[in-house]
């Protein structure tokens, strides 16, 4: 570890700078302190139930005691009511159970296959000497 040296000088200057910064500090708890010492004392003096709440946010509380609307007379909206049958003569209705398919891959369909031509093989022509010396 790389130690550091001072002269007497910088000494000297680190020391007061050092202390001018602890007066400094002990001048402003001393000033929050005598702010705590108001604040406090004004509080005393202040009756605490003088305060009148706000209004409250949110949702307002459904009221379990309403009064039911009147009904308006003429069309009614929306689906018609099921009536229920009277059961007099239980209905017996022969339930025919269906069939479930079993989950199968589907087959692909296979491309129409073109007719293979037979290849061709190249005719190489023979070289000659004339095209040789060219």
């Amino acid at each position: 570890m790389k130690t550091v040296k001072f002269n007497e000088e910088e000494v000297e200057l680190l020391v007061a700078l050092y202390e001018d910064e602890l007066k400094e500090a002990e001048t402003y708890i001393d000033k929050i302190r005598q702010t705590l010492g108001k604040l406090r004392k004004q509080a005393e003096i202040v009756p605490t139930g003088t305060v009148k709440p706000g209004k409250k946010r949110g949702r307002k509380p459904k009221n379990q005691a309403r009064a039911p609307k009147p009904v308006a007379t003429g069309k009614k909206r929306g689906r018609k009511p099921k009536v229920q049958v009277a059961a007099a003569e239980p209905m017996v209705a022969e339930v025919k159970k269906a069939v479930k398919k079993k989950r199968t891959r589907k087959s692909k369909k296979h491309a129409i296959l073109k007719p293979k031509t037979p290849k061709v093989p190249k005719i190489e022509t023979p070289v000659t000497e004339e095209i040789k010396q060219v």
